[in-house]
């Protein structure tokens, strides 16, 4: 460890030239950051939006609180898979959702995570809502953002040091600086979703790759061991990446092909290292989902298969009696390709969120004096291929709801890798001019990385931006329509994510149809309200959000034969009583009916609060 400075001159230089000038350029940038993200936090921070966020986080309080691996969003589909297995296996399908109910759609690694961080918690933060939810959000949102926010800070820091490994310090910087700076980024960290785990195991892939060709590229006798070494590391760091996401297991496809296969050789121990270490980490999970399913990945299976023309929007998820036979299997591929122009014409420009990002094309045709750097950026080609089909294929209504940020956006996962590529570019075109003075090419940098950081900068302004969703997720009119159900009550919704995480009850995603028309063929395949109501353990009531209680506003409204629960609630709306015979007798009105929140019960629980004790 070396002595601290003695005397005014050594401090001088320790701090313009020294390892004072390091610690006092981190210093800034950590301030700078630390203040920036402060006032991000309390200007433009929102509850969460995208279903999956609050999915994952209401499977992560379970297991935090010793309910296992289950979920309280129960979707119709899952019910159909395990029915389908206890079929088979000679059980009865009517004690189904007398238990908790597995979770079939979330891989494990994130939702472990976020049990860490509630089990941290108290146990009332865990579902305590804010008083003034328009401008405070709940203590577990704010808890998972600020791991969030972690996770963006450590892929910064491994941004950083990949960058600094293959360059130089200065691009590393820049780089680093360019990722902190992308406003999309930040929307991320706070939307709950996966994204910043996924880009941290992203950049520690690259970073075990980049060893691994290293020791390959080496030529000595003794790397073999390192090489094999770094290969079974790599499968297992990309089997923890499939484990977080499952689509983004697809990114052992070009990985392997530039593992296995270099200057038209072979390299088959690197290839069984990797793939017997991916095997190692996937294989337990998968073999959990069949045990339950029937499917290796559970529900998640069905991705590919969801919003094509057979199964438009969410009704793959809604069915309880998919019928497959009857699917063209040109359907996928015609998904591929419809998504695929979207995601090329509309998406893939700004995938990053910063213009900086389109440097990284230009990269690709300036020659690398490094065989590594070369081959990794053709590596990262074809990590966005792959992606860009895995998102065309995976797409789902899930996007409509939550625009961008949502957990379907794979190809925003290689941000730091573009943004590293793109550094490079800008230093090598800042390197070709003739600078007068130095200080000047440094202005000029500080400026580039202002104007491409301006959608941050200027999103720190005010207006502030209300907490709350409006008008769809209300946190307290969710908790308060949950509130009058009795605690273990199971009740059907067509925001059952929300109600699962606000509103701390079981709900079964709305069912396709109300009610079935009589018809024999459809004795085995019904698709209504009433099979949830024939075991035992029953629906006891059904909460329709704004969203499709506002549905008569909207063109499909009329013509979406799935649509059956926005034309009830209009039904009901306008003559004030449900249809007879139907088992859910009680209405809630006021200013929730008015306000398009449609509460239907078995019991008018919200009467009994009122009554005075006998």
């Amino acid at each position: 460890m070396k002595a601290p400075p003695r005397g005014i001159q050594e401090f001088i230089h320790f701090i313009e030239e020294g390892r004072g000038a390091v610690m006092l350029r981190w210093f800034l940038v950590i301030l700078s950051v630390g203040f920036a993200a402060a006032i991000y936090q309390m200007t433009e921070s929102r509850n969460f939006v995208a279903p999956e966020a609050m999915d994952t986080a209401q499977v992560a309080r379970n297991l935090a609180e010793g309910r296992g691996y289950t979920t309280s969003f129960i979707r119709p589909l899952s019910v159909h898979l395990m029915r389908e297995k206890m079929r088979a296996s000679g059980g009865d399908p009517r004690t189904l959702l007398e238990f908790a109910h597995p979770d079939l759609e979330n891989p494990p690694v994130y939702t472990a995570l976020l049990a860490g961080v509630m089990k941290a918690l108290p146990a009332r933060h865990r579902v305590s809502l804010p008083d003034d939810e328009f401008n405070r959000r709940p203590w577990a949102e704010v808890a998972i953002s600020a791991v969030n926010l972690g996770l963006f800070g450590l892929a910064a820091l491994l941004l950083f040091r990949l960058t600094r490994t293959l360059f130089n310090s200065g691009t590393a910087w820049l780089a680093a600086l360019l990722f902190v700076g992308t406003e999309l980024m930040w929307k991320f960290a706070n939307s709950g979703l996966s994204t910043l785990l996924l880009m941290v195991l992203v950049l520690v892939v690259v970073r075990v790759w980049v060893a691994h060709d290293r020791a390959r590229s080496s030529g000595e006798p003794s790397a073999n061991g390192r090489r094999l070494l770094w290969a079974a590391v790599l499968g297992l760091s990309l089997g923890v990446l499939a484990l977080s996401r499952y689509s983004a297991g697809w990114l052992i496809v070009p990985f392997l092909i530039l593992l296995g296969f270099v200057r038209g050789r072979a390299h088959w121990p690197s290839l069984i290292a990797a793939l017997l270490a991916f095997g190692l980490v996937v294989t337990p999970w998968m073999g959990r989902n069949y045990r339950l399913s029937g499917l290796p990945f559970g529900t998640a299976t069905f991705a590919p298969l969801t919003a094509t023309e057979s199964f438009p929007r969410d009704r793959l998820e809604r069915s309880q009696n998919p019928n497959f036979r009857t699917m063209d299997r040109l359907e996928p591929v015609r998904k591929i390709i419809t998504n695929a122009i979207t995601v090329i014409e509309d998406e893939a420009p700004r995938v990053a969120g910063n213009w900086a990002a389109a440097f990284f094309l230009l990269c690709l045709l300036v020659p690398q004096s490094s065989p590594t750097v070369s081959r990794l950026r053709w590596l990262l080609a074809g990590m966005l291929l792959i992606l860009l089909v895995a998102q065309a294929s995976v797409r789902s209504a899930a996007w409509e709801l939550s625009p961008v940020v949502n957990g379907e956006n794979l190809l925003v996962i290689l941000t730091p890798l573009l943004l590293m590529f793109s550094a490079a570019m800008l230093e090598y075109a800042l390197d070709q001019v003739n600078w007068p003075v130095l200080i000047l090419r440094k202005l000029v940098t500080g400026a580039l990385i202002l104007f491409f950081s301006s959608p941050l900068l200027l999103s720190l302004l005010p207006p502030k931006k209300y907490t709350a969703q409006e008008p769809f997720y209300r946190p307290s009119v969710i908790r308060a329509l949950a509130d009058y159900s009795p605690p273990g009550t199971l009740l059907m919704s067509d925001a059952p994510w929300a109600m699962a995480w606000y509103g701390l009850r079981d709900c079964v995603w709305v069912t396709l149809r109300v009610m079935d028309e009589a018809d024999a063929n459809l004795a085995n395949r019904r698709e209504d309200f009433y099979t949830f109501t024939e075991g035992r353990r029953r629906v006891r009531g059904v909460y329709i959000s704004p969203v499709w209680a506002n549905a008569p506003m909207q063109g499909r409204f009329f013509g979406d034969p799935d649509f059956a629960w926005g034309r009830y609630y209009l039904d009901v709306l306008l003559r004030e009583r449900v249809p007879t015979g139907f088992p859910l007798k009680f209405i809630l009105g006021g200013g929730f009916l008015t306000g398009g929140h449609f509460f239907l019960a078995e019991e008018e629980w919200w009467g009994a609060r009122n009554r005075p004790a006998q």
